[in-house]
């Protein structure tokens, strides 16, 4: 069990903890995360003594400002307790945490846990959470770069760049979209339902996440193509960016490639080479209904739990 000072704004060194370990809010959405008990079984849930209670803080390097405290929590079930929140208190990006504090046996407990608010991204904030995390997933894969003050890609650092989760869903939709041509049966797998089915993430999330990662990186190769070769000389120093034509036709080749197998794919669907079709019980390739609708899980609870003896 964990224990803390009294005053919970005494605890916390923001220098000590990783930001990539913070549970990432888009700003001005409605959150909801949530606290489970559970015994040392890894499934009895267990309740507290009374009430639980949160606190959420605002972290800067010089202060640190408590944006509500002593909330009590929601209790939907044995062992679980969640805090919504508000539109409002996620209005301002940075670094968060939050102090759960109840009694377990009679024990003073405090629980504390970290978050960041991000900038607004409809790409991102209006995800199912089924596919938020596969960008997070993804997001990791980059969280430890050498080349950057606050990790990630160096191109991050550059004030025209937009280096985001916003950009990665979108990479990850263009992830989805080439699955869906890439080889036979054509499909229609969309992330919300609209103009398609819903992407078996369950079965299939791995292989989202694989593709997702695979056009973050082509995203990355294309944004630091241009980077000038300098030409350094007692005279007049320059750029030489002579060698952006081969640069560029090298991604071309690449692009013309993609391009060949899926127009392969595009071109047998009407080649009459029997096109899949849905049987009325379904189809081993049948076009199958939204699993869900689009942001109906956007305010899913996202739980921290916590193992007791």
């Amino acid at each position: 069990m964990e224990g803390y000072d009294a005053d919970p704004t005494d605890h916390v060194n923001t220098d000590f903890i990783d930001w990539r370990d913070r549970r990432y809010f888009g700003r001005n959405t409605v959150q909801t995360v949530g606290l489970s008990l559970v015994g040392s079984d890894g499934s009895s849930p267990l309740d507290a003594d009374g009430d639980v209670k949160f606190s959420y803080y605002a972290e800067s390097s010089d202060a640190t400002t408590p944006v509500f405290t002593d909330r009590i929590a929601a209790h939907p079930s044995t062992g679980l307790y969640e805090i919504t929140l508000s539109a409002e208190e996620t209005g301002s990006t940075g670094n968060f945490y939050g102090v759960w504090s109840y009694q377990m046996d009679g024990q003073d407990e405090v629980y504390t846990v970290y978050m960041a608010v991000g900038e607004s991204n409809p790409a991102y904030d209006q995800l199912p959470e089924d596919f938020k995390q596969v960008v997070d997933n993804v997001w990791v894969r980059f969280a430890d770069l050498f080349d950057s003050p606050a990790g990630g890609p160096h191109l991050q650092t550059y004030y025209q760049s937009h280096w985001s989760r916003g950009r990665m869903a979108q990479l990850m939709g263009m992830g989805l979209r080439r699955l869906n041509i890439i080889s036979q049966p054509y499909q229609t797998f969309t992330v919300d339902g609209q103009g398609g089915g819903v992407f078996p993430i369950t079965q299939w999330g791995g292989l989202l996440e694989l593709a997702t990662y695979i056009e973050a990186l082509k995203h990355l190769q294309r944004s630091y193509l241009e980077q000038p070769t300098a030409q350094l000389s007692s005279g007049v120093s320059r750029l030489d960016r002579t060698d952006y034509w081969q640069r560029w036709g090298e991604l071309l080749r690449d692009a013309e490639a993609d391009l060949k197998s899926s127009q392969d794919t595009f071109k047998l669907a009407f080649m009459f080479l029997g096109t899949p079709q849905v049987l009325v019980s379904g189809g081993v390739y049948g076009r199958y209904g939204p699993t869900r609708v689009a942001g109906s899980v956007a305010a899913r609870p996202r739980y921290y739990t916590r193992f007791y003896a």
